[in-house]
């Protein structure tokens, strides 16, 4: 029994414990009160951070945010207007490809609407342009490609002749008219359609001769120009018409509210960028919950600067203007210097106060889990480190405690199972084997070094329930007759009785209670199968008839190792749990077993 215990509950020299525990005179040396620890850092954190606050809202304040706001909304107005000319100046290049094409003035001419289409499919691919109309000297459509939505840059509609709607366009008729103004014979307008919101630039078309055969008509979708526009401005851009309704726009879910007229007078009278702001957040429902948008108004102009609506340029008033130069270098440099104040201070902090006190935490949990060994080490001169002192001491002084009372206690066990043994006449020795390699089994099963001790107490205490058989029945020579059986099986139960009073010994009882329970369920006293079965009885059961079998007793002889192992293979199962026979094999192997012996087992009974 000692042998065991030193081996899992070594103690130490007692003036070892003394010198590793120390003691501290409170008078002696110079004591930092802990409050000064903790207060002055945060003191001095609490002064940096204040000023640094000073500073930031100060310049805050003096760089205008709101002007900042304006001018920034303001330019991205004009990267707007910038790229509605980029947007003009591709559309145009387009339209003078096809109206020069060779080829495409006959076409007309002749209302080849198939010669048309292979003459200027590859043209409007190649420009990814939305729709081309080519119209008749007299304002028929001759052929229409329309872009289909959503789809493949080479996915056009094809629609040829019969319809003469474009020719009451007003741009169309002024080529019609053959007008010209100071940027040539060309004109642009918004169109409303069955097929879309077109922006449409018209120019004529010459044959060789240098007579007017036609027009041709290229236009992009409003939608598209919205989406490249908030592209390049990183706004949300909405177009609106002359009654101010919104026509497209890039919010998502629902659009901005129209304009009433006296906002739709103000911007197209001002012609100026910067001609009217409101916040048109109240009516938006978009992706970005809850975002707040102001908006810039422009007029929307075409080629010739010829007004065809009004352009609403938004941005999110969470979207704070960039600061200058000079303001962003002290923001960064105060933010810097604060957090790298901190964290100096946090290190500090948690490394000679926080983590002292962590560790006593520590500590006190673990001794309230049952471990006595547990020292905390303190390294600095204040309260702390007499509280660790003192701690240490007192833990030391119960580990010295309840290894008195656990050597007391066990043994008066050991001498409960070596009274036992002379009462059965057990071969001597058969508990302490028993115990000893139950230990080892369950070790080798990753049993916690916790639970070895209740585990050997149980072991050591197996066959307590046999004091409440009489001795006629324990010592009877003979076979027992089916009542005396019957008196026999309760042995685990009268050893439940005699231990679940205990408190002490409530964690050792499952080996008493339940190592004649099989794993078939043909076992006693409850019948227990499987898993049902405690872990350490299942655990025990092995080892007790292992040694039964490899024991010599007055009424047979010892069984070969050979012999107990196939039987022990045999009964996985039946009465051992299958999936910890390999297991015990494999210790008896480590082991060397071969010249292991011992006494008789009751577990044939």
């Amino acid at each position: 029994m000692k042998r065991w215990y030193d081996r899992f509950f070594k103690r130490g020299d007692s003036n070892e414990a003394d010198d590793i525990i120390g003691r501290i005179d409170p008078s002696s040396g110079k004591h930092i009160p802990l409050r000064v620890k903790i207060t002055l850092p945060f003191l001095l954190l609490a002064i940096t951070l204040a000023i640094g606050a000073a500073i930031l809202i100060t310049q805050i304040v003096f760089d205008t945010v709101n002007e900042r706001f304006t001018n920034q909304l303001i330019e991205s107005g004009k990267i707007a207007s910038a790229q509605m000319v980029r947007e003009e100046t591709a559309i145009l290049e387009t339209l003078r490809l096809l109206a020069h094409a060779d080829g495409v003035a006959e076409s007309i001419q002749q209302g080849d609407a198939e010669r048309l289409r292979e003459l200027s499919y590859g043209i409007a691919v190649d420009s990814r342009q939305d729709a081309v109309e080519f119209l008749d000297s007299n304002g028929n459509l001759v052929l229409s490609m329309r872009h289909t939505p959503d789809s493949s840059i080479e996915d056009y509609q094809f629609v040829k002749q019969g319809d003469d709607s474009m020719k009451q366009w007003n741009f169309v008729i002024q080529v019609l008219n053959r007008q010209q103004d100071e940027r040539g014979d060309k004109f642009a307008g918004y169109a409303e359609t069955q097929w879309g919101h077109y922006y449409y630039i018209a120019g004529p078309v010459y044959n060789e001769a240098d007579d007017f055969v036609g027009v041709v008509v290229v236009g992009t979708t409003l939608q598209t120009i919205a989406d490249h526009l908030r592209e390049k401005s990183l706004t949300q851009v909405t177009m609106y018409n002359f009654d101010g309704q919104p026509v497209v726009t890039t919010f998502t879910g629902s659009k901005p509210p129209p304009l009433d007229k006296a906002q739709v007078d103000l911007t197209l009278s001002d012609q100026a960028i910067s001609s009217l702001r409101r916040d048109p957040s109240s009516a938006l429902t978009v992706e970005t919950n809850d975002i707040a948008y102001e908006e810039i108004l422009s007029p929307w102009q075409g080629r010739g600067g010829y007004d065809l609506g009004i352009m609403g340029i938004s941005l999110a008033k969470s979207f704070l203007v960039s600061a200058s130069r000079v303001t962003r270098i002290q923001i960064i440099g105060v933010v810097a210097a604060a957090f790298v104040l901190a964290i100096l201070l946090g290190i500090n902090l948690a490394s000679s106060i926080t983590r002292q006190l962590s560790d006593l935490a520590k500590a006190s949990q673990a001794v309230a889990d049952g471990d006595l060994k547990v020292r905390v080490k303190a390294n600095s001169n204040d309260e702390i480190e007499l509280l660790a002192s003192s701690f240490n001491q007192m833990v030391h002084s119960l580990y010295l405690s309840k290894m008195d009372l656990v050597d007391a206690y066990d043994s008066t066990l050991q001498g409960w199972s070596i009274a036992l043994e002379l009462r059965d006449k057990e071969t001597k020795g058969h508990t302490l084997r028993v115990a000893d390699l139950t230990v080892e089994f369950a070790h080798k099963l990753g049993i916690s070094t916790k639970s070895l001790a209740d585990i050997r107490r149980g072991a050591v205490l197996h066959d307590i329930g046999k004091m409440g058989v009489p001795d006629e029945i324990l010592l009877k020579p003979g076979p027992l007759t089916e009542e005396e059986w019957a008196i026999m099986y309760q042995h685990p139960q009268y050893a439940y009785d005699m231990l679940n009073d205990i408190e002490h010994l409530r964690p050792v009882m499952n080996i008493p209670y339940c190592h004649h329970e099989h794993w078939d369920g043909s076992g006693y006293p409850r019948g227990l199968k499987g898993e049902e079965i405690p872990i350490e009885a299942r655990i025990f059961s092995i080892v007790d008839v292992w040694d039964a079998l490899t024991s010599e007793r007055p009424y047979r002889d010892a069984w070969s190792n050979e012999t107990s192992i196939a039987y022990i293979r045999e009964q996985a199962g039946k009465l051992f749990d299958p999936s910890m026979v390999p297991v015990f094999l494999e210790l008896l192997a480590e082991k060397d077993m071969h010249n292991f012996s011992g006494d008789a087992g009751e577990q044939q009974a």
